[in-house]
Order: C-alpha cells, then sequence, then structure tokens
C-alpha cells in the first residue's frame, strides 16, 4: 500500500475512534433514586442535576422518586429486575442488609478520603458496617425533640415545656379537648401511628431519656425489654389512659393543624410546618428536649442518617462517584455544598459535613432548627444491624398494639425481643459462614 495512503487510513481510523470515544463519553446517563418528591423538592434536586450537567456535559443524569414508605422495596425489586439505580438516597439502617446482598459498590479511595476528612467521625459510623467499611456520602443528621404547640400549652395553663414524665402526662391530658359526643377535637400528645419511624424513633428517645438501650454495645443482644424499656412504653399506656394520646390521631398529620400540642419528631419537618395554614411558625412552634424518665439522669435522643451510594451492578461507577462527590462538596470556601443548600433551606436538615455545617450555620440558627443542632451533639446514633428493619418493624406493630390496648407493654416487649434475638443470632451465624 502507498505509504501516503497508508497514513491517511491511520488518521482516518484515529479520528473515527476520537469521535466513537466521544459519543460514548456523550452517551453516559445516571439514574439517581430518591424519595424526595414534592414539587419543590424535586425542583431543587433538578436544579442541582442541571448544574452538574452544565459543567459535565457528557453525562445526562435522570432522577427518580418515589414515596418513602416504597423506596427499600423499589430498590430490592429494581435489582432483581435488572433495572436498578446508578446513584441511590437511602435510609442508613438498611446499610447492612444492602452489604450483605451484595447491592452497593465500594466508595473510592478519594471519596473516603474526603468523608474522613470533612465528616465527624460518628457520623461517618453511621454509614460504615462493623468491618469498619464506609459505603457512601452521609447527608444530614436527624436527632428528634420534642415539638409542642406554645399557644396550646398556655391554653392549658402552662408556660413552659414538659421536663420530666409527669409533667408530659399531666399536659398532655389537659390540653386534650373533647365534644359533646365524645369525640376528640384537641389531642396533647400525637403519635404517628402506621410510620415505623414515627412510631420507633419517638419510643427510643423517651427510652434513651429513660436510662434504658435498644441494643447492646455490641449489638449482639436487644435489650429494650428492661425494666427502662416497659417503665417508657407504660408511659405510652398512661397516656392512652388518661385521654392523652390517641392513636387514632396522627401527631405528623394533625400538628400543622394546630389541633395537637406535643410530638416527637426530625427537624426536616421545618419545611412543612413553615407551610402550615393551622400554626404560626413563628410565634406558636417550639421545640424542647425529650422529657425525662424516672430512671433516666438527662435528656437524650435517637439520631438517624441517609447516605448516597453506588449500585454495584452500575456500569458507570466512576461516573456516579464523581456526582455524588460533585453533590456533597464545597467548591468555594465558605459556599457550602449544593446538598447542603438543600437540606438546610429546603428542609430543615443538619446537613453531615463540616463545611456545611459552618456555611449554613445562621440559616439553622432559628428557634427551630438550633434546637435539634444543639441535641445532635448529645443525641444518640441509632444501631444498625443486620435484620435492623425487621426489627424496627416488630418494635412498631407490638407498641402500636399497647396503644390500642390489645396487650400490655410486658408481653409487647419480651415477644419483640424473643424475635430480634432470633434474628441477630442468625444474621451472626450467617457472618461467620
Amino acid at each position: 500500500m502507498n505509504p501516503k495512503r497508508l497514513l491517511c487510513f491511520v488518521f482516518l481510523f484515529a479520528l473515527l475512534g476520537a469521535f466513537s470515544s466521544a459519543a460514548l463519553a456523550q452517551d453516559t446517563t445516571l439514574t439517581m433514586l430518591t424519595h424526595w418528591g414534592t414539587e419543590d423538592q424535586l425542583a431543587a434536586q433538578q436544579a442541582i442535576i442541571d448544574a452538574y450537567m452544565a459543567e459535565n456535559p457528557d453525562v445526562a443524569i435522570e432522577l427518580v422518586t418515589v414515596d418513602f414508605g416504597e423506596l427499600r422495596t423499589k430498590i430490592i425489586t429494581g435489582r432483581t429486575a435488572g433495572i436498578s439505580a446508578d446513584v441511590y438516597h437511602f435510609y442508613h439502617l438498611w446499610l447492612p442488609d444492602f452489604v450483605n446482598a451484595g447491592v452497593l459498590a465500594e466508595p473510592t479511595q478519594d471519596a473516603l478520603s474526603y468523608i474522613n476528612e470533612n465528616v465527624a467521625q460518628g457520623t461517618i459510623d453511621a454509614v460504615s458496617t462493623s468491618d469498619g467499611q464506609t459505603w457512601g456520602y452521609p447527608t444530614e443528621v436527624n436527632p428528634y425533640q420534642l415539638v409542642y404547640n406554645k399557644r396550646l400549652l398556655a391554653e392549658a395553663g402552662y408556660d413552659a415545656p414538659p421536663a420530666n414524665w409527669d409533667e408530659l402526662k399531666d399536659m398532655a391530658a389537659a390540653i386534650t379537648q373533647v365534644d359533646d359526643t365524645g369525640a376528640i377535637t384537641q389531642l396533647g400528645f400525637g403519635v404517628i401511628a402506621g410510620w415505623d419511624s414515627g412510631i420507633v424513633h419517638p419510643f427510643s428517645s423517651l427510652l434513651f431519656s429513660n436510662g434504658g438501650n435498644f441494643l447492646s454495645e455490641d449489638r449482639t443482644v436487644a435489650e429494650f425489654n428492661s425494666p427502662e424499656g416497659i417503665e417508657t412504653l407504660q408511659l405510652y399506656a398512661d397516656m392512652v389512659a388518661s385521654g392523652g394520646t390517641d392513636p387514632s390521631i396522627s401527631g405528623l398529620g394533625d400538628f400543622p393543624s394546630g389541633t395537637v400540642g406535643m410530638v416527637i419528631m426530625a427537624p426536616w419537618w421545618r419545611a412543612t410546618l413553615r407551610a402550615a395554614e393551622g400554626i404560626d411558625f413563628d410565634t406558636e412552634v417550639g421545640v424542647a428536649e425529650i422529657p425525662v424518665g424516672p430512671s433516666g439522669e438527662a435528656p437524650s435522643s435517637i439520631a438517624y442518617t441517609w447516605l448516597f451510594a453506588v449500585d454495584s451492578n452500575s456500569p458507570n461507577k466512576p461516573a456516579a462517584w464523581d456526582f455524588i462527590h460533585w453533590m456533597n462538596a464545597e467548591h468555594e470556601e465558605g459556599v457550602g455544598s449544593a446538598i447542603g443548600d438543600f437540606l438546610v433551606n429546603g428542609l430543615g436538615a443538619i446537613p453531615s459535613f463540616d463545611h456545611d455545617q459552618a456555611a449554613f450555620a445562621e440559616s439553622m440558627s432559628d428557634h427551630y432548627v438550633s434546637a435539634f443542632v444543639a441535641a445532635s451533639a448529645y443525641a444518640r446514633p441509632e444501631q444498625i444491624v443486620a435484620g435492623g428493619q425487621e426489627i424496627k418493624t416488630l418494635l412498631q406493630v407490638e407498641i402500636e398494639a399497647v396503644l390500642t390496648g390489645m396487650t400490655s407493654p410486658e408481653d409487647a416487649l419480651a415477644s419483640v425481643e424473643m424475635q430480634a434475638n432470633a434474628i441477630l443470632e442468625e444474621q451472626r451465624m450467617m457472618a461467620e459462614e
């Protein structure tokens, strides 16, 4: 072949190869699955995605959202069907089960270094398995506190929220009102039946404030069936008996309407309360520490987190980790990350990264979020363990059975303890195989 012609062919193939590489790069598409699905949340997430794609025109990102109650199932069934997302945002309690099932890809060393340098160790532990492996970027710290309606407490004759359980029971009963038919028109203390976190996290916060534990320190046995745990569940039974609470009325749904006096909730509720028409956020919404139980010495609480992670089956792992990092990283000193801005100013949640807590300190200084920030200094992280979600669901069912008078606190906790220890033992044996 003529040398000049050969040179032309070489150049042509090189050019075609370059075009092919560019075409492949432009075809990189990531799917991100989250539970943030309200109109405002969708708009905020899309703005983050659009900004990333503007800086990275070779990557397209598709946002998929489902309700929180469907998220875990969506992740599991999606992988079974072979249509899993590249990027997940999920609740950290599911982490051990996802890791054991091979759902997640290990973060890059750059990602791990960034997390270790910019996140408190307690939060890192919350997104790590017992072997010390961190699996994603933690996004938020959510401790629980007592949220109360100042107006309803004042109308019942109280000028401060309850500091102990006796005061909690008295105030709850005093706030509750019924009409001529006996129907409740105003409730003292709201529970959140039908939602595992809405039941178990407030119970845990009260349990910890009564000096009790959920699991042992090594997470091998359940410890909620203790004198402190029985006292905690008896508190619920006592408030039902006095009329201070009623499981048929949702603290989550009815507190914003101004008809519930107190509820134990997390900081991300701020957006809902600010938009509520039945209660004035600035003058009527108060936040206080969890009341201390008879066996406790000081207020305590439980805190949980969420994380961004990558599916192990993703064909685009480097791009997925790059996108996650971009969302959570501070690109300009003192400005904060895109996710930090969304968490703080969109939801009222406390971001996990130190640079975001510093950048958005003023936004978290209002009377609502500042109380949760203070609680984050002493709140106990939710213990994550394989089978943890199953145990949590079992406990939710039994607590709700106590609320409806179907069982006693002693029988409820004994039943869950037996089942929980069987789950933990089974998981331990599987890990040793």
